[in-house]
């Protein structure tokens, strides 16, 4: 029987399951209150996913319409390549655009050929890279844009 993906918006109850997930898949990872402080701001726009009762992931952004900053998503190790980014961040983005946003943009380290798979596949596409833009370790990051 295949599992039930239950994608929300994040909660104040979710912040600390976000941030445990921010610190499994990054190096410099967002900290609770990160979290906590971006529930206070109307551009911010984050969401989760949940399996079983299990954080999956996280994807968030920021917003200024008509644009929006990709700037967190994360899933758990052993739940990639399964869809379920893309189901996160296509439902994100969906709602995104009901608040007026119609180009997306973000920054993905240039050897992350799997993030850079799914972007494309969302319709994104390579506009530039930033130089040593990544620490831990030192990485270009590849500027991808969704132009409505």
């Amino acid at each position: 029987m295949e599992k039930e993906l239950t994608i929300r918006r994040m909660t104040k109850e979710d912040v600390e399951d976000v941030a445990a997930l921010e610190s499994a898949c990054f190096s410099r990872p967002w900290t609770q209150k990160d979290f906590s402080e971006s529930l206070e701001k109307d551009y911010y726009l984050f969401y989760v996913g949940y399996m079983d009762g299990r954080h999956v992931a996280t994807a968030g952004l920021t917003i200024t319409a008509p644009e929006a900053d990709v700037t967190n998503v994360a899933v758990l190790r052993d739940m990639r390549g399964q869809g379920v980014a893309y189901r996160l961040l296509s439902e994100m983005m969906e709602d995104a655009a009901s608040l007026g946003v119609s180009d997306f943009t973000l920054e993905v380290r240039s050897g992350n050929e799997a993030a850079i798979a799914l972007y494309e596949k969302l319709g994104f596409v390579s506009e530039g890279v930033r130089k040593g833009f990544y620490e831990d370790p030192k990485e270009d990051a590849v500027i991808m844009w969704k132009r409505g």
